[in-house]
């Protein structure tokens, strides 16, 4: 049982770096644009709402990790 635990917080743990980067790199890249002039001031609104989203995955998939519940759980097995 403990190898399961292991790996499903582990599954959980790369879904939670994956959530963070697909929502964090376009937020920072949009971000450096807007400041560079390349984007307009509006933008900052989806960038804050992509940032937003993309931190609540990170913490619940974080928080699953460190529970040992894989990722498409809501308990462990």
């Amino acid at each position: 049982m403990g190898v399961r635990h292991f790996w499903d917080g582990m599954v959980s743990g790369l879904a939670a770096v994956a959530a963070l980067a697909i929502c964090g790199v376009p937020s920072w890249f949009t971000f450096r644009a807007i400041q560079g002039g390349l984007a307009p001031t509006w933008a900052y609104g989806f960038v804050a709402v992509l940032a937003v989203v993309g931190l609540i995955l990170g913490v619940a998939f974080g928080r699953k990790a460190a529970a040992g519940i894989a990722p498409a759980s809501d308990r462990r097995r």
